[in-house]
């Protein structure tokens, strides 16, 4: 069976802002995850047999990311779990003003009790969007396709 999958923006439940959803319509396996505030959300087969299938599904509530652009054009990302402890956020720190990072395209932002918190750099423009704002500029930008759930991807 060839699998396949189609990504797109959604809504994202816990922040209400952009989320990326990658949808294996085949297998029925969903990954979302929010490069906002750090939510994701994976259903997964756990097990299967000639006449049914086993779903797993994990949630993680996002508490923020963190994206480092390295200066050879990579990005690193780490999505939070749970909050920073004193000892996370000083590593974070490190890896940020490493020689490698371009600060200019990297941030540290966390998330608690719906409001966000920029602690280094600046993350992207449409990091501030809702996810309705983010729609409307995608389909102002691209054209708005046949089916409106499937929403381009743009940092």
């Amino acid at each position: 069976m060839l699998i396949a999958s189609i990504m797109y923006a959604t809504k994202c439940p816990n922040c209400a802002r952009s989320a990326i959803e990658d949808h294996y319509y085949k297998l029925g396996e969903i990954y979302t995850y929010c490069l906002r505030c750090g939510y994701h959300y994976e259903k997964t087969i756990e097990s299967s047999s000639k006449d049914s299938v086993e779903y797993k599904e994990v949630t993680s509530k996002g508490h923020g990311i963190l994206t480092l652009a390295k200066k050879d054009g990579r990005r690193e990302r780490t999505l939070f779990d749970s909050p920073l402890t004193d000892e996370q956020l000083e590593n974070f720190q490190q890896a940020y003003f490493n020689d490698d990072v371009d600060s200019e395209k990297s941030y540290l932002v966390t998330f608690k009790d719906g409001e966000f918190t920029v602690v280094l750099g600046n993350p992207p423009e449409n990091f501030h969007l809702s996810f309705e704002d983010y729609k409307e500029k995608m389909f102002a930008k691209y054209g708005t396709p046949e089916y409106d759930f499937f929403v381009p991807i743009e940092e």
